[in-house]
């Protein structure tokens, strides 16, 4: 039987060695644009979505620094313990799920570091403190890795706060003493107010340092070995009294605060802000949309408004628990008790404040 012939198939030639590099260019343009990489990453409300993006090719990470305007829409995290090992972890409320990290002394057990507080990007952590070493401070950046170790820390303190150019301030609610050192610093300033006045609060606001002396609020100015306190006000009256127990400063827009707390049958928390032109602190029941942040020790931030999850006009306040917070409303007065779940959440029935939740912000990095 006669085959018959099929005609061979021949190959399209080869494109020519100038069209080579456009044809490779192209194959290997990032999808979607880099022009539009920074507007998709500052819309992102979580940073596992934020790392795996700037993660996904080496254009993208060049253009995603984490930074402030990047990590805009980032909602705030608890800084949380693993049970029992007390290592620790990032707990999103909103999605209600854990971002797990990898810090420095992590593979210690139990870790030879605990976190106390976050400010501007920097998690402040102390060393266990025992008669014989006093405990030292490492400011470690969340997203950059830097490091900024301080002195050993000559006195008590239960209290730590951080300016906007790393300063740190350390004192003990109801003494005269603070403790305040710079980056590259060899040893800490000890400075004591004049009796009779002790110090029941401080805070830094837009570059000032304000101190809570009693009710009265005082503008606090530090020198290597001494410091002078400027009153704000009167004295307080009956009248002026503001309400509660247990007061703390907090700020908000730069206007500073002053909060305070009532533990009868429900929790409830008061706001006041301090009127320069009346020299005195009024009560306000609106933060204009925003949300204040309370950290066991003290005031941690204030974010929004519009902050993704985050309840508007609301104070936040981590619980001496290892996974609890509160969610005050100062619209309607309600207050409601919230547990981080999550594998490894300490037993509800534990009560242990060795490890408070510390509010982290990536959004104030």
């Amino acid at each position: 039987m006669a085959t018959e012939k099929r005609p061979r198939r021949r190959s399209p030639p080869a494109a020519s060695s100038s069209a080579t590099p456009d044809a490779a260019a192209v194959s290997f343009t990032p999808s979607p644009p880099p022009d539009l990489i920074p507007d998709i990453a500052c819309r992102l409300t979580s940073l596992e979505d934020f790392f795996a993006l700037r993660a996904s090719c080496r254009d993208y990470r060049a253009l995603l620094p984490p930074s402030r305007a990047l990590l805009a829409s980032q909602p705030p995290l608890l800084l949380v313990a693993l049970f029992p090992s007390f290592a620790e972890a990032l707990y999103h409320l909103p999605l209600r799920r854990l971002h797990r990290f990898r810090l420095p002394w992590g593979h210690h057990l139990p870790p030879s570091r605990h976190t106390l507080f976050y400010a501007h990007g920097f998690l402040v952590t102390a060393t266990t403190a025992s008669a014989h070493y006093p405990p030292r401070l490492l400011l470690l950046h969340l997203f950059s890795g830097e490091q900024l170790r301080l002195p050993k820390v000559p006195a008590p303190f239960t209290r730590v706060i951080l300016s906007d150019d790393l300063v740190a301030v350390l004192f003990l609610p109801g003494r005269p003493t603070v403790q305040h050192c710079h980056p590259g610093d060899a040893l800490w300033r000890v400075a004591c107010a004049d009796a009779p006045h002790v110090f029941h609060d401080m805070l830094f606001v837009d570059g000032t340092l304000y101190a809570l002396v009693g009710l009265r609020l005082a503008i606090v100015e530090l020198s290597d070995t001494s410091l002078e306190l400027s009153f704000l006000g009167e004295e307080l009256d009956d009248e002026s009294m503001p309400a509660g127990m247990g007061f703390t400063l907090g700020e908000c827009a730069g206007e500073v605060l002053l909060i305070s707390e009532d533990n009868m049958e429900t929790m409830v928390y008061h706001v006041f802000r301090w009127v320069s032109a009346d020299g005195k602190w009024a009560p306000i029941s609106s933060l204009g949309g925003r949300t204040l942040f309370l950290g066991f020790q003290g005031f941690a931030a204030c974010v929004g408004p519009d902050c993704p999850g985050i309840r508007g006009d609301c104070l936040y306040v981590a619980g001496s628990r290892l996974s609890e917070w509160r969610e005050y409303s100062l619209v309607d007065g309600t207050c409601d008790i919230r547990y981080a779940e999550y594998p490894g959440a300490p037993p509800l029935n534990n009560s242990s404040p060795i490890r408070p939740p510390v509010w982290v912000f990536p959004s104030l990095c």
